[in-house]
C-alpha cells in the first residue's frame, strides 16, 4: 500500500512521503491540479533514495520547512493512501475522511488534489505549541516551574512564589530551556533534587500547563487533584506578547484549583496498580496479614523500599494505610476461592486486583467473612472471560458485563476504578497518610 501525508505547518503546505522521511513543499495553488502533481511525484520515489537514518527528514525540515525537526508539527495533518484501486484522504485520528477512484492520469491529479484539500479544510486546526513549561503546586506553598521537552518534564528547575511577578521571573527562566533538544536537559527525577526539591511535596499537586503556540497565543491549562485524579480543568488564551497578563491569570487559576497535599513530613504510601497484582485488607495487622499469605525472609522495610522490591520478585505487606494493608505483587491467579479463604483465616475483608495490559488480564475478587462475593477474570490471551456473584454498583456504572453477549470486557482502567470503589486506588496512596510503622518485605513460599 502506497501512502504519504499531506500537512498544513505555518499556513503553508507541504506533502511527505510518508513519516519522518522526506517531502517538498507545494508552491503556488495547493487546490487541485498541482498538490496531486506533487503527492503523485512522491509517491514514484524508491524507497531507498530516503532510507538514510533520518538525514532525509532532517534536511526536509531544515532546508524546506525552515525549522529544526523538533519545531515541525503542522496544525493540520491528512494520510494519504492508494488501496485496491481507490485513493483515501484521512485526517486522524477522528477527522474527516474522503476517496477517490483511481481514475485515468489525465484527470488524477485535480481530482486527488481537490480531495485531498476538501478534508484539510474541513479539519479543525490543533495548533502546536512552540515552547512549553508546566507549574507545579507544593506542599510548602511555592510553584515548581520545570521546561517541557517532547512530552516530559525536565529540568533545570525554577521555584517561585505564588504571585505574578515570580511566577512571571520562573516562566522567563525555563521557556528557553524547552526549546532544547531532548537529551540535553536533566531529567525530572534528576532536576527536582539537584534544586533541591523532594518530589514528595508535589503529591497532590495543582498544575497549569502554559504553551506558546504558533498562532502567537499563549494557553494555559489547569488542572487539580483529587485522590490523583484529575477534576476542574480550566482553560484561559491569550497574547504571547503580554506575559504579566500570562503569569496573572495562572497565579488565579492555581487559587482556584483544588489541591490534596499532606503536610510536610507526613508519612504517605506510594503508588502502584499498572501492570502489576496486589491484596487489600481491612483492619488486620502486618504481621497478621504476613502469616497469613505465607511471607518468608521477611524484614521491616518503609513504602518506597517496598514498591520498588515489588516490582521485581519480592512480596511487600505496606504499613496500615487509609484503613488497610496491601499487599503488593501478590501471585497472579489469587483465585476466587484462595481471595475466600485467606477471608476466612484473617476474620476479615479481602480484596484481589491484577491486571495487564500486553496481555489483557483484568481480575478483582471480593471475599467478606470467607465467603466469596464477587470474582471477575478477563484475559483476551487465554480468550476467556469469568464472573462470580452479582455485579456491584461501580462495576454496572462501567457497564462491564462478562458474560453477556457483546458486553463489554474488563481493561486496566476498570480494575483501578474497581479498586476506587470497593477500597482504595493504589494509585492515590501518595495523598493518604500512613501509619509510622514499617511493612515487610520478602517472598511467598
Amino acid at each position: 500500500m502506497l501512502w504519504g501525508q499531506v500537512v498544513v505547518f505555518q499556513g503553508r503546505t507541504f506533502v511527505t512521503r510518508g513519516r519522518f522521511t522526506t517531502g517538498v513543499a507545494v508552491v503556488g495553488d495547493a487546490s487541485g491540479a498541482r498538490l496531486g502533481d506533487v503527492i503523485l511525484r512522491l509517491y514514484a520515489l524508491d524507497s531507498d533514495a530516503y532510507k538514510d537514518d533520518g538525514a532525509s527528514w532532517r534536511t526536509f525540515c531544515e532546508d524546506i520547512v525552515g525549522v529544526p525537526v523538533r519545531r515541525f508539527s503542522p496544525e493540520k495533518s491528512a494520510r494519504v493512501y492508494l488501496d485496491d484501486g481507490t485513493w483515501h484522504a484521512v485526517v486522524d485520528p477522528f477527522g474527516p475522511e474522503a476517496t477517490t477512484p483511481a481514475v485515468p492520469a489525465a484527470d488524477v491529479s485535480h481530482r486527488l488534489g481537490a480531495m485531498v484539500r476538501r478534508v484539510l479544510d474541513e479539519a479543525e486546526p490543533q495548533w502546536p505549541a512552540i515552547r512549553q513549561v508546566i507549574v507545579a503546586t507544593s506542599a510548602i506553598g511555592r510553584l515548581i516551574v520545570m521546561p517541557i521537552v517532547r512530552g516530559s518534564f525536565v529540568g533545570p528547575v525554577c521555584i517561585a512564589e505564588p504571585d505574578t511577578a515570580s511566577l512571571l521571573a520562573a516562566v522567563r527562566a525555563a521557556l528557553p530551556e524547552s526549546d532544547r533538544e531532548w537529551g540535553e536537559s536533566p531529567a525530572y527525577a534528576e532536576a527536582l533534587p539537584a534544586a533541591g526539591v523532594d518530589r514528595r511535596l508535589l503529591n497532590g499537586c495543582a498544575t497549569v500547563h502554559l504553551e506558546e503556540l504558533s498562532t502567537g497565543s499563549v494557553r494555559l491549562t489547569g488542572v487539580g487533584s483529587a485522590l490523583k485524579q484529575t477534576v476542574v480543568e480550566r482553560t484561559w488564551l491569550g497574547p504571547a506578547d503580554d506575559y504579566d497578563a500570562v503569569c496573572a491569570a495562572a497565579v488565579r487559576m492555581i487559587a482556584d484549583l483544588p489541591v490534596e497535599h499532606l503536610p510536610p513530613g507526613t508519612p504517605a504510601g506510594v503508588g502502584f496498580g499498572i501492570k502489576m497484582t496486589w491484596l487489600a485488607v481491612r483492619g488486620s495487622t502486618v504481621e497478621q496479614v504476613a502469616a497469613a499469605i505465607g511471607l518468608t525472609g521477611g524484614r521491616e522495610t518503609g513504602w518506597d523500599e517496598g514498591v520498588e522490591a515489588a516490582r521485581g520478585d519480592q512480596v511487600f505487606v505496606s504499613p496500615p494505610t487509609g484503613g488497610w494493608i496491601f499487599v503488593v505483587n501478590a501471585v497472579c491467579g489469587f483465585d476466587g476461592s484462595s481471595v475466600a479463604s485467606l477471608s476466612a483465616q484473617l476474620r476479615t475483608e479481602v480484596q484481589y486486583f491484577g491486571n495487564h495490559r500486553v496481555s489483557d488480564y483484568a481480575e478483582w475478587a471480593l471475599a467478606v467473612d470467607g465467603r466469596l462475593v464477587r470474582h471477575v477474570y478477563c484475559s483476551e490471551t487465554s480468550e476467556s472471560c469469568e464472573e462470580t456473584g452479582t455485579p456491584t454498583p461501580v462495576e454496572i456504572e462501567l457497564g462491564f458485563s462478562a458474560t453477556e453477549p457483546g458486553g463489554q470486557w474488563a481493561d486496566q482502567d476498570d480494575v483501578m476504578r474497581v479498586a476506587a470503589a470497593w477500597s482504595i486506588d493504589p494509585n492515590a496512596l501518595s495523598v493518604i497518610e500512613s501509619s509510622l510503622r514499617p511493612g515487610l518485605v520478602g517472598h511467598l513460599a
